[in-house]
């Protein structure tokens, strides 16, 4: 006896019920199997003593970088080798955060990059919630701490937040901070981030012409197709404070 319309689209049904179940709960989970990571974390305050002996670790750490109200709180390192590679120096998609091998501790504006972990909300994916008006508002301390010296001393660099920009690789070389020389290449770099900024603090383009003066984290940005939009979110030093020599690494 053949089956009846009907009662083909009612196996059909049921089938696609049970394939949406099995489905959903093989999400569920993928999902549980993901890290938790918690929307901020306590990032307790680094010392310079303990800065140097991760430094002996690795020498390609230039410093440690933690953002207010996020769960930022990782090395930093030196070259793009550090793309796809952890602080030991062994494969990771997720990458480190990481400047660029020229940089000095002397440069006027620190670029730190690191990649969008959107599906785990690791590494620089928290940057995306300071497009918001309130957290924005609230979160407003970078803090930088420095390997200075070749590692003979440290550092703690303090920056307030003055803008969260939306922008695309292939409509602005904002890479280029990493060269400025001068006070007006700085004070240029500071208002062009004001123009293009989706939240901008009061002042932010006023920034005093000194080393490490400036500090812009970068990762990409999904606003735009083709990968080729960045979320910048940029900071200007507001204190400085030499935590500790070489010599107390001995003691």
């Amino acid at each position: 006896m053949k089956r009846s319309d009907a009662d083909k689209r009612k196996t059909a049904g049921v089938v696609a019920i049970i394939i949406l179940f099995l489905a959903a709960d093989t999400f569920l989970l993928f999902m549980a199997g993901l890290p938790r990571v918690e929307t901020a974390v306590e990032q307790k305050e680094w010392q310079g003593l303990d800065i140097l002996k991760k430094y002996r670790e690795n020498n390609d750490m230039i410093g440690w970088l933690q953002v207010e109200g996020t769960c930022i709180n990782y090395p930093v390192m030196r070259g793009e080798a550090y793309l796809y590679r952890n602080f030991s120096g062994e494969h990771d998609d997720s990458g480190s955060l990481f400047v660029e091998g020229d940089w000095t501790d002397r440069d006027l504006c620190t670029l730190v990059y690191g990649h969008n972990m959107w599906m785990y909300g690791t590494m620089f994916n928290p940057l995306h919630r300071f497009t918001k008006p309130g957290f924005f508002r609230k979160n407003r301390t970078i803090r930088f701490y420095t390997v200075l010296n070749g590692g003979q001393s440290a550092e703690k660099r303090t920056y307030e937040i003055v803008f969260c920009v939306r922008t695309r690789v292939d409509e602005w070389n904002y890479a280029a901070c990493r060269y400025m020389c001068t006070g007006e290449e700085l004070a240029a770099f500071a208002q062009e981030c004001g123009r293009r900024a989706v939240q901008k603090a009061a002042g932010g383009e006023s920034v005093a012409s000194e080393r490490g003066a400036f500090i812009v984290l970068s990762t990409c940005s999904y606003h735009v197709r083709g990968g080729k939009g960045r979320l910048l979110l940029a900071g200007k030093l507001t204190d400085r404070t030499e935590q500790t020599r070489i010599d107390d690494i001995k003691r």
